[in-house]
């Protein structure tokens, strides 16, 4: 259940601690006290829309923090094994927004996306504001009403969700075989034409990079031949100066001149003479060079072509020749299978037939037990509607299929059907239900599934709007009865809610000298019993005690449900 809601810089609030008990907790206070702020930090802080003119005049954040405790291990384990975040019996949850947008939220102080918080949040709080309880005439909303309702639909989806996993491999297999006939043979003739493509290629491992050396050496080719020419001519030709070679023959010259007189001058000659071996070797690998450096176009205009036919095949099967090759090794088993596919292809049709009679079966059954399922809400919901001042209600299930053969939600589209006059047929829900009408419709409900559903806390934003006299007195005791399994938190201007009320807070706006502010109190003895006056709009001497008879109903009335239970 939520146990406090801290409330830091949310318009008119500056700082506001509310701490709500389990059972019935009322929220009263003047139209424009502030009550409508406490529903904003709530939605807030649940993870739904983050509205930068809810900040405080003067402050640069808002800052929402709220409390639960006695989790259910349900919901424990969802948290821990679904989204990762450790919590044990209580769960501290806090957002904070900036004047620039940045938006922070906390579950036990670790940072978690908006959207973990609303998935968290669902399983944890049902919050119905003036027009947001209308998700109940949504058709998905509906449906799970009514699977939520009924005996073994849960466990009917869920055979209907291995089926149609099962239903998905088979069609995947399918699918690699090549699908239908025509798909199939489609995937025959592209096989073979990318095989027959890269098989005609003639590729080898290398070519790519080899033939791009020679293509580059190639547009080097005057270059080369100058400073050949120029290395040659250094070495062992040069008209105006001695050549390299000249000079190394002049030097052994010399050398040999003084070879004799010890070793040193012998090891120098030796030396040149092996320099000049060197030098006429590498003269006549340049002149080689030379010679052979011819430029050939036709080579050319061959390289250009190749390489940009490489380009282009390799472009087309992953980029580089090794991904050519795996491309053509695993369309080449591709081609074998689907040649070879025909009995293995009747095998998975047939499955796939038998699958499907399955799944239409279960489908049915799920249809079956929806409508069972139905049958009894609306019993039940018709009952309470009587209860609650609406004794020519009628409310119906209109069946229906989606057009889709089959889905993981089953084949079914639910419209719950209303009336509320007699002799009137029944139309839509949300097509003729009014305010008052729908206040009554979802405290029906909420009393009909209450002991299905997991939620813990259901938060009422002025639900008995346009409720008043008797009416009000019945909707004070189904919330008094809805509170013996739920924590409700009531913003109520009823004075049978707030009499009703296990905790009342009062909410009121002062100014001081420099602003406006919000304060929340808890309310006991006279206080309490002059709110309850207040809302009745009594003004004479007797106000205090018609409310305090009001209240002493209340709690016999409550003690009176809580010993039945």
């Amino acid at each position: 259940m939520l146990n406090t809601l801290k409330i830091e810089n949310v318009a008119l609030i500056d700082k506001v601690v509310l701490n709500f008990d389990d059972g019935l907790n009322a929220i009263s206070g003047e139209t424009g006290a502030g009550k409508s702020i406490i529903l904003d930090a709530l939605s807030f802080v649940f993870g739904g829309r983050a509205d930068r003119s809810l900040i405080r005049s003067g402050c640069d954040r808002m800052r929402v923090e709220a409390i639960f405790s006695n989790l259910s291990h349900n919901l424990i384990a969802y948290i821990e094994n679904e989204l990762g975040i450790s919590t044990d019996v209580e769960m501290f949850l806090s957002r904070e927004l900036d004047l620039n947008g940045k938006n922070i939220c906390k579950i036990n102080g670790e940072l978690v996306p908006v959207a973990v918080v609303k998935k968290i949040c669902q399983k944890l709080i049902d919050l119905h504001g003036q027009s947001e309880h209308l998700a109940i005439l949504d058709n998905n909303y509906q449906l799970e009403i009514i699977d939520l309702f009924g005996n073994g639909i849960k466990c009917t989806l869920q055979k209907l969700a291995e089926k149609l996993d099962s239903l998905k491999i088979i069609d995947n297999s399918i699918k690699a075989l090549g699908g239908s006939e025509s798909e199939k043979q489609n995937l025959i003739d592209l096989y073979t034409y990318q095989i027959n493509e890269i098989s005609n290629a003639k590729l080898s491992s290398g070519e790519f990079e080899k033939l791009s050396e020679e293509k580059k050496e190639m547009q080097q080719y005057e270059k080369i031949n100058e400073n050949l020419k120029t290395c040659y001519e250094s070495n062992c030709k040069n008209n105006f100066s001695p050549s390299a070679v000249d000079n190394v023959y002049s030097a052994i010259k010399a050398m040999q001149s003084i070879a004799q007189i010890n070793d040193h001058y012998a090891k120098i000659l030796d030396r040149l003479n092996s320099l000049l071996i060197e030098l006429e070797d590498i003269n006549d690998t340049v002149l080689s060079d030379l010679n052979n450096n011819v430029f050939d176009q036709d080579r050319y205009d061959f390289l250009d072509n190749r390489l940009d036919f490489l380009k282009g095949l390799f472009r087309k099967y992953g980029g580089s020749y090794e991904s050519t090759i795996e491309y053509y090794q695993t369309i080449s088993e591709k081609l074998d299978n689907l040649l070879n596919s025909a009995e293995k292809y009747q095998q998975l049709n047939a499955q796939r037939d038998a699958l499907l009679l399955e799944i239409d079966d279960i489908q049915d059954q799920l249809t079956d037990s929806r409508k069972k399922s139905a049958k009894d809400l609306i019993s039940k919901l018709q009952s309470e509607l009587r209860s609650l001042g609406m004794p020519n209600a009628r409310v119906d299930v209109e069946f229906s299929r989606i057009p889709e053969r089959y889905s993981y939600n089953g084949a079914d589209r639910v419209e719950f059907m209303f009336s509320s006059n007699l002799g009137f047929e029944l139309k839509p829900l949300n097509k003729v239900v009014s305010g008052g009408e729908m206040s009554r419709v979802v405290l029906a409900y909420k009393i009909v599934v209450s002991v299905v559903d997991e939620i813990q806390t259901i938060i009422f934003d002025e639900i008995d709007s346009g409720l008043s006299g008797n009416i009000a007195s019945v909707v004070a005791e189904y919330m008094a009865r809805l509170s013996l399994k739920k924590q409700i938190i009531a913003i109520s201007h009823l004075p049978q809610i707030c009499a009703m009320a296990d905790n009342n807070i009062k909410v009121e706006k002062y100014s001081d000298e420099s602003t406006t502010h919000t304060k929340a109190n808890i309310l006991n003895g006279e206080p309490l019993y002059e709110e309850i006056a207040r809302l009745m709009g009594a003004n004479s001497k007797n106000a205090l005690s018609v409310s305090r008879e009001l209240k002493e109903k209340s709690n016999d009335y409550k003690l009176k449900i809580r010993t039945k239970k």
